[in-house]
């Protein structure tokens, strides 16, 4: 049985993989198995250092390392904005500027729930987040025939639920976020249609310049066709 994730690049330092929807980057509550236990049995170690999470039923691009002072070096580039992720999202609608926007929210986060909401600035325990959007392709739902767009984000701050949330609060919510969008949404698609497309970093011990892409995942190929090439 092939794992849930496809590598695309790894030596002693590090790995980059795909991960497809459904599968949690960390254990949680529910005891199923995570990207982490995977990669310890993968790795033949308990280390394994998860730079950034990809949420359970966002897929694609990931970088991992296998050493503590890989990930150290990583963790730096993340925090200075040298690892550099994009991502691809179907959203509902059509955007009226097709110019790449900066979208700008206070995000608080229930613990409990899991769950975030757009606030005022100022209110407690809330977080700046700061993202750009490119629209890239309209296209119709190969079904409903509603207006669909195919979008980029790039991230400035990481936030959990980021795209998802900021997306619902500028109107435009990701389709199959029953969540943070409709509760329909779901039977058009049957997760959130997010996908980390571009990933790009120095290597940690090297320094070379690694730059992988991977514009869309498997199931948003199969689902909208030829609509997203």
């Amino acid at each position: 049985m092939n794992p849930p994730f496809r590598t695309l690049f790894e030596d002693q330092h590090l790995i980059v993989l795909s991960k497809e929807p459904g599968l949690l980057s960390q254990g949680d509550a529910s005891g199923e198995a995570s990207l982490v236990d995977l990669l310890r049995t993968h790795f033949g170690r308990h280390y394994v250092g998860l730079i950034h999470r990809l949420d359970r039923n966002t897929s694609g691009l990931m970088v991992v390392a296998k050493r503590s002072k890989s990930a150290d070096r990583l963790s730096d580039q993340l925090r200075t904005g040298d690892l550099v992720r994009q991502y691809h999202a179907v959203l509902w609608g059509t955007f009226k500027d097709t110019r790449e926007t900066l979208w700008e929210h206070f995000l608080l986060k229930d613990e409990r729930t899991n769950e975030v909401r757009v606030v005022r600035a100022g209110t407690a325990g809330a977080k700046n987040a700061s993202l750009k959007v490119q629209p890239l392709k309209n296209f119709p739902h190969p079904v409903s025939g509603d207006p669909l767009t195919l979008a980029r984000f790039s991230l400035e701050t990481g936030r959990s639920h980021q795209i998802r949330v900021q997306s619902a609060a500028s109107g435009h919510p990701l389709i199959g976020d029953t969540k943070y969008g409709t509760l329909d949404s779901k039977t058009l698609f049957p997760r959130p249609a997010l996908h980390s497309a571009t990933l790009e970093f120095n290597h940690p011990m090297t320094k070379e310049k690694m730059s992988f892409v991977e514009r869309h995942s498997s199931d948003m190929l199969e689902f909208f066709s030829t609509t997203l090439e």
